[in-house]
């Protein structure tokens, strides 16, 4: 029991000393480290107008939000990117749902969450010349027009 909380209280120390002094921050997952900050960030398969049309191409938005008009807000599709470069957590948030437009923000972070899965694989992520994995946040702009 007392190892558990001096190796917790060490994590929690490193992720605060980390996000204080801004040196490479990175979390515990699965046993393997992945990083918030890298000497060369994770890349899409032909760049980022490559990445906007495979999501232009891949993420539907709901009609029920179309017809509505609804402002979906920021969101964001959030996971990791392994020392490989396959997408893994993947994890979509955006802002609170009201109940009008819930079942229809459901399909529409369900439809986010598919695409992001079956993404090709990207170039991973660096650290020293050795690729790493990586969390990575990709904002969504959704324009209903």
């Amino acid at each position: 029991m007392k190892n558990c909380l001096s190796s917790g209280l060490v994590l929690v120390l490193i992720t605060v000393a980390t996000s204080i002094y801004g040196q490479a921050a990175y979390t515990q997952t699965e046993k393997r480290l992945v990083y918030t900050v890298v000497e060369r960030q994770p890349e899409f398969p032909g760049g980022s107008v490559a990445l906007s049309r495979y999501l232009a191409a891949t993420i539907k938005v709901p009609n029920a939000l179309v017809r509505k008009n609804y402002n979906t807000g920021p969101v964001a599709a959030k996971f990791i990117i392994d020392e490989l470069g396959y997408v893994r957590d993947v994890r979509v948030t955006t802002k609170p749902l009201d109940k009008k437009a819930k079942k229809g923000m459901q399909a529409f972070m369900a439809n986010i969450i598919a695409a992001v899965e079956q993404m090709p694989r990207w170039e991973p992520g660096e650290v020293d010349g050795k690729h790493v994995a990586v969390f990575y946040t990709l904002p969504i702009e959704v324009n209903m027009q």
